[in-house]
């Protein structure tokens, strides 16, 4: 908790300082037979990187970037539980604060024992880009720091 409570103020700091610093905060919430995937980021990082992405002039309210929105995310949010890959469904797209926070789930049919996530969000746009990522499993939690060389966390349950 206080490492989210610290990831909070830090990613609030930066939002009035017109932010020089890149983050994303990803949440997993593991489940018996799902995942509860909510990431957190700054919604003018990810129009620009649309823009950059998909040459549009990138506006989250329309339904148009939100569907590019999706295939962004898809081609740079990819797990996998127990060595195979996960398919994940959307759950919405909302405004928090100011931060843009997407909701996905992923069904899994059991409870996994290692899951492997690759989160290269906005690392293609900015090279300084981290994306910090928490598991949450019963009261076991892990974080990990993703940078642009090294975008990968595996959990394994019970151990980080």
């Amino acid at each position: 908790m206080k490492n989210l409570l610290y990831t909070l103020i830090i990613l609030s700091i930066t939002a009035f300082s017109m932010h020089k610093y890149y983050v994303s905060v990803t949440e997993i919430y593991i489940k018996p037979d799902k995942l509860e995937i909510i990431i957190r980021t700054f919604p003018d990082d990810i129009e620009n990187v649309l823009k950059d992405t998909y040459h549009i002039n990138a506006d989250l309210s329309k339904k148009q970037t939100r569907k590019l929105l999706q295939e962004y995310i898809n081609s740079h949010f990819i797990f996998n539980v127990d060595n195979q890959p996960v398919n994940y469904q959307y759950a919405g797209v909302t405004m928090e604060d100011e931060f843009l926070v997407i909701l996905l789930q992923a069904k899994i049919g059991k409870t996994p024992q290692k899951i492997v996530v690759k989160n290269t969000i906005l690392q293609d746009m900015y090279d300084e880009q981290k994306n910090i990522v928490h598991f949450f499993y019963k009261n076991d939690k892990a974080s990990f720091i993703l940078v642009k060389q090294d975008p990968v966390a595996v959990y394994k349950l019970g151990k980080s």
